[in-house]
């Protein structure tokens, strides 16, 4: 019997496409997981498998030799439409699979045992099963070995693509910074070419020469050769006088650091994460254009702590709104504290806003 299609089989089939899994070379990491499997629960088939549209493609697979096989023919595929675990101790005696010619050739696998990979949405996208050639039954403890490495296998993914999306996440932070930096410097620029106003062509470009500045310091951290150690001191204090420069007169900013110097990406996450706040401070924390910035960075290389408050109007639902990432700026922060290994917590009572950002420890 052929395999039906997933009730959601088009959003199956995206979420599968999206960990990148498909048509990778094989890995250790994988065909381990298959290795013990196999002599855990005594059988000569294991693998983990990906049903995709057409055909079933194996990542990692132990006594099959192959990497992928017609859907057609495909057990798992019936599988995927199951449970989170499936046991056929008899293969011929299951309807689904009695006429299937890897079940009824010589040798064919009288035995299946699979437990389902199901992605972070909680569509099925694989198994990993194992096969044997006689019928039989698996002990608790091999159905519980199976299951735990089913979780293992779908932890390294999810991993992967949590990796892979902070990356993208990532590069897209540091091109809209260059490209806003660069998009409010040329506009000044362009103020103040047309203006016949002399003093307030002085100040446009003032304005625009320290965006540029900050601009170029951004550029310059990703330039650093390999090894280097930013003179962290010496950066916010360039910082402090370019944020100044383009805030409202009545806004005050103070940036305290007592860290001497770090790692390229510690500065740059820090310098973002800095940028970040004090935007959204005076976008949306001091409404009324004044009030007070303060940004305290302390703690060494190894174990620092940055803290960033505000005196606003923040209240504890901002807080709440801010944890839960519902603007691009607080999911910027946040995605630039995960990739210092780093917590970032909001907390605010109607008397400002409070951002703390602390590394992890285990």
């Amino acid at each position: 019997m052929k395999p039906c299609l997933h009730p959601q089989e088009e959003e199956r089939l995206k979420e599968l496409r999206r960990y990148g899994v498909l048509d990778t070379p094989r890995e250790t990491n994988f065909d381990e997981l298959v290795e013990i499997a196999s002599d855990i629960c005594e059988v000569p088939v294991s693998v983990v498998n990906f049903i995709d549209a057409g055909r079933q493609w194996f990542k990692a697979e132990v006594g099959l030799g192959v990497r992928s096989t017609p859907l057609e023919t495909s057990l798992c595929g019936h599988v995927i439409l199951q449970g989170d675990f499936v046991e056929i101790p008899d293969t011929l005696q299951d309807e689904r699979m009695a006429d299937n010619p890897l079940c009824t050739s010589e040798p064919g696998f009288r035995f299946y045992a699979g437990a389902v990979l199901k992605g972070t949405n909680g569509l099925p996208l694989g198994t990993l099963c194992i096969l044997d050639y006689k019928p039989r039954t698996l002990t608790d403890r091999q159905r519980k070995v199976l299951k735990v490495l089913a979780k293992h296998v779908m932890s390294e993914l999810n991993l992967r693509l949590a990796i892979e999306e902070e990356r993208v996440l990532r590069r897209e932070v540091d091109h809209r910074v260059k490209n806003s930096l660069a998009s409010i410097g040329a506009m000044l620029s362009m103020k103040a070419r047309r203006t016949s106003n002399e003093t307030l062509k002085m100040e446009l470009d003032d304005a625009s020469t320290r965006v540029r500045s900050l601009s170029s310091l951004h550029a310059e951290l990703h330039e650093l050769q390999a090894g280097g150690r930013v003179d962290l001191k010496s950066l916010f204090e360039r910082v402090q006088a370019d944020l100044r420069a383009l805030m409202p007169d009545a806004v005050k900013l103070s940036i305290d650091v007592q860290v001497e110097e770090a790692a390229p990406s510690l500065a740059n996450a820090m310098l973002l994460i800095v940028n970040e706040f004090v935007s959204n401070s005076v976008k949306h924390g001091l409404e009324d254009g004044q009030g007070t910035i303060t940004i305290v960075i302390e703690g060494n290389a190894q174990s620092w702590s940055m803290v960033c408050r505000d005196d606003g109007n923040a209240t504890a639902i901002d807080a709440e709104r801010a944890m839960s990432k519902s603007g691009l700026g607080t999911k910027v922060i946040h995605s630039l504290a995960n990739s210092l290994n780093a917590n970032a917590k909001w907390t605010a009572s109607g008397g400002g806003m409070e951002l703390r950002v602390t590394p992890q420890h285990d």
